[in-house]
């Protein structure tokens, strides 16, 4: 093989308009594709975030159905609820003897649950609907009401 040696000094200079049409074109395809990686990146992270707000409204559906179930709010769990039947009782009470009649039959007290302000009414249809619990505690901060104050209504 016979290598043919050229010196360089003896070679024409590359054209200034031949370079520039070389980087010109160098630079605006890395500029295309790094636009399009972007955008392909966008996407990717919004489909990702829909998602993940599809799971967190999932999530919050059976937590809200889950804290409903009066039998796991009870201390002792798994055990069932027994209630007196109220109208028998009565019925044998009126048939039996005086005597008998003493014994007090003793019934639940009612529980006086606040009702939630109609200022809060918004906040809680919020909640229902699915938007995350801290989304709306700010919104409720940014309009100058206490967010601690829905706590006691969930």
């Amino acid at each position: 093989m016979d290598t043919i040696t050229v010196q360089k000094h003896e070679l024409p200079p590359t054209s200034q308009k031949r370079m520039l049409a070389f980087i010109n074109h160098f630079i605006v395809s890395t500029v295309t594709f790094l636009n399009q990686f972007a955008s392909d990146c966008e996407t990717r992270f919004v489909t990702f975030e829909h998602k993940l707000q599809n799971l967190e409204a999932s999530l919050m559906i059976v937590e809200a159905k889950l804290a409903s179930i009066d039998v796991l709010k009870q201390p002792g769990g798994n055990q069932p609820v027994e209630t007196p039947p109220t109208s028998t009782l009565a019925a044998e009470s009126a048939v039996s003897d005086p005597a008998e009649t003493a014994v007090e039959v003793k019934e639940p007290e009612p529980t006086a649950k606040a009702k939630p302000d109609a200022q809060y009414d918004l906040y809680f249809k919020m909640i229902h609907l699915g938007v995350p619990l801290n989304a709306v505690k700010n919104k409720i901060n940014s309009e100058g009401l206490d967010p601690n104050y829905i706590d006691q209504f969930l």
